[in-house]
């Protein structure tokens, strides 16, 4: 892993952060607060960015690449669209990590650790704490959904299985 400060005043990638949702929804001045705190980390194939059973409070934004997730060495899903987020539920509930995040090929993120919330002052605190919950919210319930959708499928393949093969 390579690390790199965040230039929040590198005006083409704030132009590139602020097409994704959680960061478009800030003006200039308080992106430019936010990012301050951020650093930019490149992974490499096959190295490890979230470790399941680790316990850490960061959360990753994609800026390039792809990645696979991992649950007790089953991949689960993949991340690969700019600005997927990833790491969130360790700054909501604290608890360790429940998948393994690793790059499929070379990959670029924005890292904030939960500290940058409290870090910030007065309006620009409470407004990056709303807008943050709201996104991290609005991706908890896609996954939920995708989740409750995939338990529906695997629920149906048992029954079918079971109605083909009585004695099993």
């Amino acid at each position: 892993m390579k690390e790199i400060p965040f230039d929040p005043h590198d005006r083409e990638t704030l132009a590139r952060l602020q097409q994704m949702p959680v960061f478009g929804a800030m003006d200039e001045e308080r992106l430019s607060k936010v990012l301050g705190m951020a650093t930019l980390r490149r992974y490499e194939k096959d190295e490890t960015i979230i470790r399941e059973g680790d316990t850490d409070q960061t959360v990753y934004f994609l800026i390039m690449g792809s990645c696979s997730v991992d649950v007790e060495g089953v991949k689960v899903s993949s991340i690969s669209e700019i600005g997927d987020m990833f790491g969130e539920m360790g700054i909501i509930d604290k608890q360790p990590r429940s998948a393994t995040v690793r790059p499929e090929k070379p990959v670029l993120c924005l890292v904030l650790d939960s500290h940058f919330m409290e870090r910030m002052e007065g309006v620009d605190k409470l407004a990056a704490e709303a807008l943050f919950y709201r996104i991290f919210s609005e991706t908890l319930a896609m996954r939920l959904r995708a989740a409750n959708a995939r338990i529906l499928f695997l629920e149906d393949k048992l029954k079918e299985s079971t109605r083909e093969h009585p004695w099993r």
